[in-house]
Parts: C-alpha cells; sequence; structure tokens
C-alpha cells in the first residue's frame, strides 16, 4: 500500500510539472519517470485508467491527462491510433474521421463528434494539423472548425520486454466555442469544464484500449 500511494505522488507531480500552455509533453519527463517506476505504474495501470490534471494558473487552459496500458507492443497501438477511417466504429460519439492530406508525418486529419452534456448534445467539426513521430507520438493542434482549440498529444512507452505499452492522452478543448448555451453554462459552472475534459478523455482512452487489445484476441 504504501508502494502504491508513493507511485501516485510521484505520477501525479511529474504532470503538475509540465506547462500547460504546450499541447505536448515533454518526451524526456515522461520516458523518466516510466524507467524510474515501469513496474508499480503497470501495477496501478492493471486497476484502470490514471487521470491528471494539469495545474493550470489562471487564465492558462486546463489539459488533461489519461494514462492508459495496452496489452499489444507499441507498433499495433500507433498503428490503431492513426487508422482513423474506423474510429466511427471504435470510439464513442464519433460519426466520421477523415485524412484530408499527408505531406511527409504532418496530416491533416478532419473530425465529426457528437458531443452529449446531460440532455444537450452539440455537434463538433473541426480539422487538426498532425505531426507523427512513428511509433512514438502524434501531437496536434487545431487549424478549423467550430471549435476554437483542440491541442493534445499521445505519447507511447514501450515496457515488459515490448509486449505491451504504456499511453499517455493529452488534451485540451474549448468546448465554450460550440455555442452560447454551452458557453453560458460553463460560465455559471467553470467546474463542468473540468468534469467534461475528464470523462470525455476517459472514454476515448477506454475504447481506444478496448479496440487495441480487441485486436490482439483475433
Amino acid at each position: 500500500m504504501r508502494k502504491l500511494i508513493t507511485a501516485v505522488v510521484a505520477v501525479s507531480l511529474v504532470f503538475l510539472c509540465i506547462p500547460a500552455a504546450h499541447a505536448g509533453h515533454s518526451p524526456s519527463t515522461i520516458e523518466q519517470f516510466a524507467a524510474a517506476s515501469p513496474g508499480v505504474l503497470q501495477e496501478l495501470l492493471q486497476k484502470g485508467e490514471l487521470i491528471f490534471l494539469d495545474n493550470a494558473r489562471p487564465g492558462e487552459p486546463q489539459f488533461v491527462t489519461a494514462v492508459t496500458l495496452f496489452n499489444a507492443p507499441i507498433a499495433e497501438v500507433f498503428s490503431t491510433i492513426t487508422d482513423y477511417t474506423h474510429y466511427a466504429g471504435n470510439i464513442p460519439q464519433t460519426t466520421e474521421v477523415k485524412v484530408l492530406r499527408k505531406k511527409g508525418n504532418v496530416w491533416d486529419v478532419s473530425y465529426k463528434v457528437e458531443f452529449k452534456f446531460s440532455i444537450l448534445s452539440e455537434h463538433a467539426n473541426y480539422t487538426l494539423e498532425q505531426v507523427l513521430d512513428p511509433p512514438r507520438s502524434i501531437t496536434w493542434t487545431r487549424i478549423a472548425g467550430n471549435l476554437d482549440t483542440v491541442d493534445g498529444s499521445w505519447k507511447l512507452i514501450p515496457i515488459d520486454n515490448g509486449n505491451k505499452t504504456i499511453g499517455f492522452y493529452r488534451v485540451y478543448t474549448d468546448i465554450s466555442s460550440l455555442g452560447f448555451l454551452i458557453k453560458y453554462m460553463l460560465e455559471k459552472q467553470p467546474v463542468l469544464n473540468t468534469a467534461i475534459s475528464t470523462s470525455s478523455a476517459l472514454v476515448y482512452t477506454k475504447a481506444m484500449q478496448k479496440w487495441v487489445d480487441g485486436k490482439g484476441k483475433r
């Protein structure tokens, strides 16, 4: 128990020290932590995903980081994450994803997503410029669409002699730009933004884990 508590504190400190203004993690920070306690982190992830919030200062975006364990090699995980044509059948609330342009490792990818908040439902259409560094990372930023900001990254680290992969999914989305009612609700209850971002990150990473691990069982 003491070992697990120490691990939670250590992981939290790593993520709280990451500047919230940057879309991607520092690879060295993540890799150093994973190298220091890969077994303990793996033990924690066996119980489910971990979620962390950046210690954002007033006026800075609140990034959410979800950490998950894939029972698959890193190349297979990266291949699934970038299998955009099959997102609609595997990722909840996603209706369509298309790769619009490829220029080397820079891809422009369009998304159509349905955001559901209690009795409200809003549709988001946006395009991300994604920079791929296979098989270890993907970083992105919004370049078009009805969401003002969508920044984030995937960072992947192989463990267990390459048989498994730890994934760090970090994202910030400005959902207030979806409409007046959403903006009004967030102004009245700012904590909703964190709650929605956290739940969305968990739903996405759990679906991605299920998708990746399902391929290995076929």
